[in-house]
């Protein structure tokens, strides 16, 4: 993937790489891992001097005490992005087609100019994993194997790791 050019994106994700603070925060790990790895200013310190996203400065669209509960759904994600002022484009598997699934990942996988990332919204259960809903950042896509590669913010429980692209779609 590295030599083929599909892994330009991953090392601006992997600078950034954050493990989510409580169980159901993998929403917002993942939203702070992308806004660190596109370099967004929080527009306020988080600690010292450090203009940094942490999950605790995502407090607009939903209570972070419901979110530790609950988690969040794809549309207060979406929402949650667009209040820290990302440009979200929202594009759930059953409105497009593998095909451009595979786009959009190749896409911002071969790009390192703050272009973009690549978030997906998957079932854990599908994969064979323990849970259900799940969010994390796309750091890589090997065309050969046709595979994407989740950085998992559950680091805990799963490391970084390669999906065949229509699995995860």
């Amino acid at each position: 993937a590295m030599a083929a050019g599909g892994m330009e994106i991953f090392f601006r994700l992997a600078e950034t790489f954050h493990t989510q603070n409580e169980p159901a925060f993998c929403g917002l790990g993942t939203l702070v891992m992308v806004l660190n790895a596109l370099e967004v200013d929080p527009g306020e310190v988080w600690k010292g001097a450090w203009r940094w996203y942490d999950e605790m400065m995502l407090d607009c669209c939903v209570e972070l005490d419901q979110v530790k509960e609950e988690g969040v759904t794809w549309d207060v994600w979406c929402c949650l992005g667009r209040c820290q002022g990302l440009q979200v484009d929202a594009i759930r598997a059953e409105d497009s087609s593998l095909e451009a699934f595979r786009k959009v990942v190749a896409t911002t996988c071969t790009r390192d100019d703050g272009y973009g990332v690549c978030v997906v919204s998957y079932s854990r259960r599908v994969l064979g994993q323990t849970g259900d809903g799940h969010y994390s950042p796309v750091g890589g896509y090997h065309a050969a194997s046709d595979s994407v590669l989740v950085l998992d913010v559950a680091r805990f429980k799963h490391p970084p790791h390669w999906i065949p692209t229509e699995e995860l779609w």
